[in-house]
């Protein structure tokens, strides 16, 4: 078989993406496993301004760019150079989306295998203090000329393989260079075992970046195949470069079954919020139906834009929903049409028609009367019920408890265990901040697996 030569690649940038910035230098050493075979080195002009505090960095100017070739000028070059070669570099996903991004503008589809000594450098000389390139050479001896120049980077970076070769006793290079090896596709600062010890198994995990903080809640049938799918593709922008860099760790919660992975997932992104959560956004209701009294003394309904931190006594998709509802409860509890708020009253044209009675204003008691009256009819339309189903593991179950209209509790409890009460087995940690996505996705498993669904009357026990 024969041994993989290596390119060892440095690049200089105009900024830290690849999707709205520009190559500025390349170097690229091609390396057998014993010397250096080939070296390419060039300054390129990115056709955009350099920002000045990359000038400091790099010493890289606008007029030295201006008589250098532009990338698609030496793309064939490149191009030929890294073909068919193992792609290494420090912290190899940015110099490499940076490449594939310029060449594929060039008109060349180009993929490799790849290798990033941060990675490599963690596993074989662990525990030292930093893994920059700058302090890792330091503490181990490492020469650097032209430091954030291409080729005195890409020198060091060379050196660096070397004596990684060396050491390597548990043949991780080789490993990490194997077909379809998950180690290329992983983020530069996690570790392999933290992904190898995640399950295959429905539940959630939580992606964290260096100061232990929470960025990304996920969930999924299979934890591991989910995961590992988030760092496959060719995304450049700026969103996605700053995501795959921030991930440190990963932790996970098994959940048994798919609807509490979906609960689960979107209790934490309420409460916690994290930055690159966005989608279940868009789930939230729009509108609410309120009560308050107004200065007069009289108890008021009215339907208005749900606001953060607002807890409404009732939930609406549309304003057409909300005025039909609204309409309802003026009719059979003779409500007056003027102590209520409609968001869009024209959304109903029955509107117009409701009894003139509506319009005529009882004594203070008597219509605040009609109005809890009003409340208490919706209260006691109100359903509860608990969705009983397998656990994590064989000796346990897993719970889903609905209570008064919206999901209460999620959790689980081991199969011999019942409840006199529900209410009584509750703890603290199993109380959810429930949303209208989450009551709905209740509802509708309630109503599809009626077998798993216990109504609740009063006491509830199985």
């Amino acid at each position: 078989m024969k041994n993989p030569e290596y390119a060892i690649v440095d690049i200089e940038t105009t900024g830290s993406y690849a999707a709205a910035n520009g190559i500025t230098e390349i170097a690229i050493l091609i390396f057998d496993g014993k010397q250096v075979i080939e070296k390419f080195s060039t300054l390129i002009n990115p056709l955009q301004p350099i920002p000045f505090h990359i000038q400091a960095l790099t010493g890289i100017s606008d007029d030295m760019l201006a008589p250098a070739p532009t990338f698609s000028e030496v793309a064939a070059q490149i191009f030929q150079l890294l073909a068919g070669r193992v792609f290494i570099a420090h912290n190899v996903h940015f110099d490499y989306s940076f490449i594939e991004a310029a060449l594929k503008l060039a008109g060349y589809d180009w993929r490799a295998p790849k290798l990033c000594t941060v990675r490599l450098s963690r596993k074989i000389f662990k525990n030292l203090p930093s893994y920059s390139l700058g302090k890792l050479c330091q503490s181990l001896g490492i020469p650097i000329r032209d430091r954030h120049r291409a080729f005195g980077d890409a020198e060091a970076t060379l050196t660096l393989f070397k004596m990684l070769l060396a050491a390597d006793e548990e043949h991780h290079i080789v490993k990490a260079t194997l077909p379809k090896a998950k180690e290329q596709r992983l983020p530069t600062h996690l570790p392999n075992d933290v992904f190898e010890s995640l399950p295959q198994t429905t539940g959630i995990y939580l992606f964290k970046n260096a100061q232990d903080k929470i960025i990304y809640v996920g969930k999924a049938i299979n934890i591991k195949k989910r995961v590992i799918g988030h760092f496959t593709g060719n995304s450049s922008s700026l969103r996605r470069q700053q995501f795959i860099n921030e991930i440190i760790h990963i932790e996970f919660k098994e959940t048994g079954t798919e609807l509490m992975a979906l609960l689960m997932e979107c209790d934490y992104i309420k409460k916690l919020w994290p930055k690159y959560n966005l989608a279940l956004k868009k789930y939230d209701p729009k509108y609410g139906l309120w009560c308050y009294e107004d200065q007069n003394g009289y108890l008021r309904l009215s339907i208005g834009q749900i606001r953060k931190h607002t807890q409404p006594l009732y939930y609406f998709n549309s304003v057409l929903e909300s005025t039909q509802f609204l309409h309802k409860l003026i009719h059979d509890h003779q409500l007056v049409l003027g102590l209520c708020q409609f968001f869009n009253p024209t959304a109903l044209p029955q509107i117009d028609r409701i009894s003139t009675l509506s319009m005529e204003f009882p004594d203070q008691k008597t219509y605040n009367l009609r109005v809890q009256n009003a409340l208490l009819a919706l209260e006691n339309q109100q359903k509860s019920f608990v969705i009983v189903d397998k656990g994590r593991n064989s000796d346990e179950k897993s719970f889903i408890y609905f209570k008064k209209n919206k999901l209460h509790a999620i959790g689980f409890i081991e199969n011999e265990l019942s409840f006199s009460h529900i209410d009584e087995g509750i703890t603290q940690d199993q109380l959810v901040t429930s949303n209208f996505y989450m009551n709905n996705l209740a509802i509708q498993f309630a109503k599809s697996f009626p077998s798993k669904t216990h109504e609740i009357q009063g006491n509830w026990s199985e």
